[in-house]
């Protein structure tokens, strides 16, 4: 009997400090797990490599294709040994050029290679010079077909695929075995699940409507409560004690189906606790919130992006910042805590942003906050505008990764935005800012998640405080391939995918832009 084709599906090295190696935010790469279910449907082995937490399998690759054992995974877990048949690689803009490198190993040893995610997605004709085929939007419809190709030796250079219902995407029973092999801390939270895909806003610097689409496609919450209790039995779990994190884009922007959802999870008696991102306006509805925490709400990661109302409506967001003190009231009321996201770089932002926002993040009593660097990311069009005013100032993908600064600021230098950031995560993780929001909630909050908001506070304090880039070559993208993308980003959003898969055609007019402006900014 023949042994099955094996398929790599690799997460790329993300070159320094960022949410996605941050407490709370480490999350498994679930469109891979969902890949993996695919490729067993159709008789593929498959192994499932985080360059973040594992070594290259061709870091030894004069020494063959060692089925290898790290002490990044649990000790009785041995990948299958073998050259692999197909690597397939989501990529994100930060990441891009370490998955371009590791594309071009996979490829150096007769290995065929797919790229696929946002990045990969938006700039076709990039990915498609370090690969054989490039994947663009969601490959759930098309992955069967691809694998055939890749199989009988057809890989075509360019795949697009379509939406297609929630109901169409594989369950977690057909994946979850594939925790097994990783430790159980290597992802905090472990436990997750994607109820929807796409949103129904449009703020100007998000790629997940181009990416997903505008509106919200729905998995039936029968079919969640299901995966929520294969998550109980086979997932991170202590005694009965289970935490799990919903990874829709906004778990407020359809409060019918929100609702729906907790309504199921109440009525089923399965007993977890629950995490998610969801807009403020949550809390514009009491019963709603009140609904949540009786489903096990205890956490919620809330996009606030600027305290100043202008700011807001420059980037198309329609929250307003007098309001945000008592929602929150309204929110550690039931017990739930909440992580803010706040972005400086806006046109409306001045030098003094910094600690003006600081005091007001402290004082409305956010638990934790992120804070980043407004970025221009391929296919929205807050790059679109700034490409097309002459204010982006590198191509340099590697540093597109929220807390470096890519363009050129409205009213201060990219130094002082530069500054700014670590100057406002030094001065709100500061020890003695720490402790009053630990011990603000001892008496009215799950001690356990108490415990892990202090536990994140500390982590930004300590990963925060001077954020640099790995060591690694520089990139500049191609003037040509950039020009094609800011196409892209012009478009609507409902048509930026397919904009971006036409324009990896040769002949392409380009648009108008004003001379990139002459200015410098930190590494």
């Amino acid at each position: 009997m023949s042994e099955k084709p094996l398929l790599h599906l690799l997460v790329p090295q993300q070159g320094g400090v960022g949410i996605y190696q941050t407490f709370g935010h480490r999350f498994p790469p679930m469109s891979l797990l969902v890949l993996a279910a695919h490729a067993r449907r159709k008789g593929w082995d498959v192994e499932i490599i985080d360059l973040n937490f594992e070594p290259n399998p061709l870091d030894k690759a004069g020494q063959g294709w060692p089925g290898h054992r790290s002490n990044y995974m649990i000790p009785s877990r041995r990948r299958r040994s073998g050259k692999p048949d197909l690597a397939c690689f989501t990529v994100w803009t930060p990441n891009s050029p370490f998955a371009y490198r590791t594309a071009d190993q996979y490829r150096a040893h007769g290995v065929p290679v797919i790229l696929g995610g946002v990045h990969a997605s938006l700039l076709p004709g990039e990915a498609i010079q370090h690969a054989d085929s490039v994947v663009c939007g969601e490959a759930d419809s098309i992955f069967a077909g691809i694998l055939d190709d890749a199989l009988a030796g057809r890989l075509q250079p360019l795949y697009q695929g379509a939406f297609q219902d929630m109901d169409q995407v594989p369950m977690n029973h057909e994946w979850v075995d594939l925790y097994q092999a990783w430790p159980l801390t290597r992802y905090a939270p472990l436990n997750t699940l994607q109820t929807t895909r796409g949103c129904r806003f449009n703020c100007d610097f998000c790629s997940v409507i181009r990416i997903n689409g505008r509106g919200s496609r729905h998995s039936p919450v029968e079919r969640v409560i299901e995966e929520v209790k294969v998550i109980k039995r086979m997932g991170q779990h202590i005694n009965d004690f289970a935490y799990l994190f919903f990874l829709d884009d906004d778990m407020a922007a359809d409060l019918e189906y929100t609702k729906e959802l907790c309504e199921a999870i109440v009525r089923s008696g399965v007993k977890f606790t629950w995490g998610c991102q969801a807009s403020i306006g949550l809390a514009r509805d009491p019963e709603m919130l009140d609904l949540a925490a009786r489903a096990g709400l205890r956490a919620m990661f809330t996009g606030f992006e600027s305290m100043s109302r202008d700011a807001l409506i420059e980037c198309n967001k329609k929250n307003r910042p007098g309001e945000f003190g008592e929602f929150i009231q309204k929110i550690h009321k039931r017990g739930i805590a909440i992580e803010g996201g706040f972005i400086f770089g806006f046109d409306h932002d001045k030098p003094d942003v910094f600690q003006h926002t600081a005091e007001f993040v402290d004082l409305i009593g956010v638990d934790v906050a992120h804070y980043s660097i407004l970025t221009p990311y391929p296919g929205t069009h807050t790059f679109s505008r700034m490409y097309q005013d002459g204010r982006i100032l590198t191509y340099d993908w590697r540093k597109y990764n929220l807390y470096h600064v890519v363009h050129q600021p409205e009213q201060m230098t990219p130094q002082e935005l530069h500054d700014g950031l670590r100057q406002v995560y030094k001065w709100f993780y500061a020890g003695r800012r720490r402790w009053p929001r630990f011990q603000k909630h001892l008496r009215t909050r799950d001690i356990r998640f108490n415990l892990a908001f202090a536990a994140s506070n500390y982590n930004y304090d300590r990963s925060y405080r001077n954020i640099t880039l790995d060591e690694a070559p520089p990139f500049e993208a191609d003037a040509d391939e950039v020009a094609r993308m800011a196409l892209a980003s012009a478009a609507p959003a409902q048509e930026a995918l397919n904009v971006a898969y036409n324009q990896a055609a040769p002949n392409v007019t380009f648009l108008q832009r004003k001379p990139a402006t002459a200015a410098t900014t930190s590494s």
